[in-house]
């Protein structure tokens, strides 16, 4: 401070002034700055604490605002559930990124209800996801981690998809017993077939 200082004391001819100000004056100027503007330094503070406190959701190399969670682009699972997803993204945005407000049951229960929507639309439609934020327990799993590393917990049932009520599962085509058996003969015979022929070959 005092070398910088000094060189704005310094007469513009001065040779001191002209064998300090090359390497130094960037630096002194900034120094002085932000000595002589506190503002400027509690303003750049301030930007550092937004980027660290921000509510952010992680999903895989990509990171959401929370009020992005339920904001997938345009496909069929939207339309379906845009009634629901678009409330949903109202409250998510009136939180302001405040984990607090978040977190609270309520805008949980939201979120869940949106994504819900959205999983259970594409297993009637038998049709994959179109996008890593529909219908995705990784996305609630995310949310809950982003809640918890704001020091506000989530139960597992607040963020957890349930399968629709009327779903019964995959379809699976087993051979009946009847058909089984008469595979089986039909097998044995075409084997018994197989080596009476190369028997007679010799």
């Amino acid at each position: 401070m005092v070398v910088g200082l000094l060189l704005y004391s310094l007469p513009f001819s001065s040779p001191l002034h002209f064998i300090l100000k090359g390497p130094l004056e960037g630096h002194f100027s900034f120094f002085l700055y932000t000595m002589y503007s506190p503002l400027v330094l509690l303003a750049f503070l301030g930007v550092l604490a937004s980027q660290v406190l921000a509510f952010n959701i992680t999903l895989g190399d990509k990171t959401f605002a929370a009020a992005q969670l339920v904001d997938i682009p345009d496909s069929p699972v939207k339309a379906a559930c845009s009634a629901i997803c678009s409330s949903t993204t109202a409250t998510l945005t009136a939180c302001n990124d405040d984990a607090t407000c978040l977190c609270q049951a309520d805008t949980v229960a939201s979120l869940l209800s949106c994504e819900t929507c959205m999983f259970h639309n594409l297993i009637a439609t038998n049709k994959p996801a179109p996008d890593v934020r529909a219908g995705s327990n990784v996305a609630l799993g995310s949310y809950a981690t982003a809640c918890k590393t704001a020091n506000q917990v989530l139960t597992p049932e607040q963020t957890l998809l349930q399968l629709p009520s009327n779903w019964d599962g995959p379809f699976v085509a087993v051979l009946p017993a009847g058909g089984a058996g008469v595979a089986v003969v039909v097998g044995g015979f075409l084997g018994i077939s197989a080596l009476m022929i190369l028997s007679n070959l010799e």
